[in-house]
């Protein structure tokens, strides 16, 4: 009864200094829209504070009442230096340079303190040496808070994944470790309460601070699920399949077109059907049955034949990636027409 109730504290502490954030009008935290924006006022940005501070007295909370362990709570508070050069990247800036070591240390970090590899990520299809399967490991989980990143340029799409990730990983964790399912509740209940600031037309922004900290936050979760064999890596790849699927064949045509990466730009799928149809709700709404009717069964058949889970990993994402191509993903031809959205 006590969790439960410290979970209301957790979702009313995160919408309380959410809406106190969404009235700093003249400060540094101000986004004002440029041309490849997707929204026309200036709004707060740097929410994800809320978010990040609501979670860490969560943890705190679990690990004095023993549902998370030291050796958990240390990995999982290697997020904390993410979310920091995030939190500094919205009020000044950060070039990519100071970001990135910044991202490396927090994931190498992370990934010595959870120890050796327990067993190969590809389920015997694929036998990797262990240091090399440690260096890809390093590499998914900075890609995964960049793709996140990448993923936030609409009202609520990016806090809308973040609930269903959350909430389909702590049903299928409730029965095999209590523990993180607790912290994937109290991530969803941080974040809810961020997200009433958030919803169409948003007051509130979650900023790098926020989208940097959950795609790293939800990596963590997957390891020590994987680690301790109570939930497969590839089941919280099914989860994020959307904008694994989406970010990732942007990156393949913008590198096969020559593009830079480091510049900014406005051609996911998302973006270009939140400029097709105006307004951002519907474009929510459609990521969010691709996760409940296509990735979230999927998932499903993976938590019951881990075994699969590489394969069921391919058949859910490959088919959002040729639908993100169908879309247009990555090309510039509709890129700068304005858009009569509500953002």
């Amino acid at each position: 009864m006590f969790l439960w109730i410290a979970l209301v504290g957790v979702f009313l502490l995160s919408f309380l200094i959410s809406r106190r954030m969404a009235t700093l009008q003249g400060s540094t935290l101000l986004d004002r829209p440029v041309a490849r924006s997707a929204h026309t006022v200036a709004t707060p940005r740097g929410g994800g504070f809320a978010i990040v501070v609501a979670v860490s007295l969560w943890l705190v909370v679990l690990s004095l009442t023993g549902f998370v362990s030291v050796s958990d709570l240390q990995v999982l508070l290697c997020a904390i230096p993410v979310a920091v050069a995030g939190f500094i990247d919205d009020l000044r800036g950060l070039p990519v340079r100071m970001r990135l070591p910044v991202h490396l240390f927090a994931a190498i970090a992370a990934l010595s303190l959870l120890g050796p590899v327990p067993e190969p990520f590809f389920s015997g299809w694929l036998l990797l040496p262990e240091f090399v399967q440690s260096g890809l490991l390093v590499l998914a989980l900075v890609w995964l808070l960049n793709l996140y990143n990448f993923m936030d340029g609409i009202d609520t799409l990016a806090a809308a994944q973040c609930l269903f990730v959350s909430g389909a990983a702590g049903v299928f964790l409730a029965g095999q470790q209590a523990g993180l399912a607790w912290v994937c509740a109290g991530l969803f209940a941080a974040t809810s309460g961020f997200l009433l600031l958030n919803l169409p037309p948003a007051k509130l922004f979650m900023g790098d601070i926020g989208s940097t900290f959950l795609g790293f936050f939800i990596g963590l979760i997957a390891l020590i699920s994987h680690y301790q064999q109570s939930l497969s890596v590839w089941v919280w790849v099914l989860l994020m399949g959307a904008f694994i699927a989406d970010t990732t064949y942007t990156l393949i045509v913008r590198v096969i077109a020559g593009q830079k990466l480091t510049e900014g730009h406005s051609t996911h799928a998302y973006q270009r059907l939140a400029r097709r149809y105006g307004q951002h709700k519907p474009v929510v709404l459609a990521y969010m049955a691709v996760n409940v009717l296509w990735l979230f069964p999927i998932a499903w058949l993976a938590v019951i034949y881990p075994e699969y889970g590489v394969l069921f990993a391919i058949s859910g994402i490959v088919p959002l990636m040729l639908v993100a191509g169908l879309i247009g993903a990555g090309k510039t031809s509709d890129h700068g027409k304005s858009a009569n959205n509500n953002r």
